[in-house]
């Protein structure tokens, strides 16, 4: 059994060998205080894996549990070195996305707090861990200093940010990841924070590095030219699933996706949940394909102009349904 003030969980007495930390570093012994020790957590990863040679990890997550700040620059520095066997990894908050609240520390222990920067090097992490089949990111600033390594084993990415930068989003284009079947894209003030457009997804789009790919997820605050730029892309006709969720896709979208029906029409479900799509827009488009595409619940305000906002997502729920 390893043990050290940054272990939230660890099983490393079985094959299936299980091993989660935070970057908070627990006082008097107790883990997720409120110090976050990059470094120091970091050299915990590199003990666990000198005194594991060889062993694969079938889970392992280092996270921030309380206070969301801190840099993952040590972490992936150590994974480079050792470059260990890992099918599952997770890096980044607990609760995502909630960067509104600084650096408060909520008094309940199973709350998670946030701040303004958590910050990934996205490519260095690629390269560090070439085998891994599940990769879920959630961070605040996810950086490049490269272009992305091959990902042959890679079946479902999970990358969500603030504000994920469009040069990224290109990169991910020229990428290659063969075996990649699912792909989750929280993009989130896309335009705001990068000034970027529903053009910058082109290269995503119209990738040939995505041969498996079925299931899309595009979380962003894009609606001027997204339905477009999905209907034209060669992509769509591959996947059986896309959802657009909690996203600003208003009247004059639903109607261009009614419209352009026929480059949808082959998916099994379309997911527009959390939109601002008034009723009688929603139902026509519903009703367009009853049994594919889900509406969920629609936001709609009369006095207030629709806003990006999107919901709290429990990164082990996330991770539950990785796994599932």
């Amino acid at each position: 059994m390893f043990e050290c003030n940054h272990v939230v969980y660890v099983d490393d007495r079985s094959l299936n060998t299980k091993l989660h930390l935070t970057l908070e570093c627990g006082r008097s012994g107790i883990v997720n205080g409120h110090e976050v020790s990059d470094d120091h957590c970091a050299a915990a990863v590199d003990g666990w894996l000198r005194a594991n040679p060889g062993r694969v990890l079938t889970e392992f997550l280092v996270t921030t549990s309380r206070v969301h700040h801190g840099w993952f620059d040590g972490v992936v520095d150590v994974l480079a070195r050792h470059r260990p066997r890992i099918r599952h990894l997770g890096l980044g908050a607990l609760t995502f996305p909630d960067f509104d609240r600084g650096s408060h520390i909520p008094d309940e222990r199973w709350r998670d707090g946030s701040s303004w920067s958590l910050n990934l090097r996205f490519d260095q992490l690629l390269d560090a861990v070439p085998e891994s089949e599940t990769l879920v990111v959630q961070c605040s600033a996810v950086e490049r200093t490269g272009p992305l390594p091959e990902m042959r084993n890679l079946r479902r990415l999970v990358l969500r940010d603030t504000a994920l930068d469009p040069a990224l989003v290109a990169d991910l284009g020229a990428g290659s990841f063969p075996r990649l079947e699912s792909l989750d894209l929280w993009l989130g003030a896309f335009r705001y924070q990068w000034d970027g457009s529903a053009q910058d997804l082109v290269p995503l789009l119209t990738s040939t590095g995505f041969a498996n790919l079925r299931h899309l997820v595009v979380v962003c605050d894009l609606d001027e030219g997204l339905i477009e730029v999905l209907a034209d892309s060669p992509l769509i006709a591959r996947l059986e699933s896309l959802s657009l969720r909690f996203g600003v896709l208003g009247a004059a979208e639903a109607t261009l996706l009614h419209d352009r029906w026929q480059a949808f029409s082959h998916l099994r479900r379309l997911d527009v949940t959390g939109n601002c799509i008034p009723g009688e827009t929603a139902r026509a488009l519903r009703d367009n394909a009853p049994g594919i595409i889900d509406m969920g619940y629609q936001r709609i305000w009369a006095d207030e102009e629709a806003y990006f906002s999107p919901p709290l997502v429990g990164f082990f729920d996330a991770w539950a349904a990785v796994r599932a």
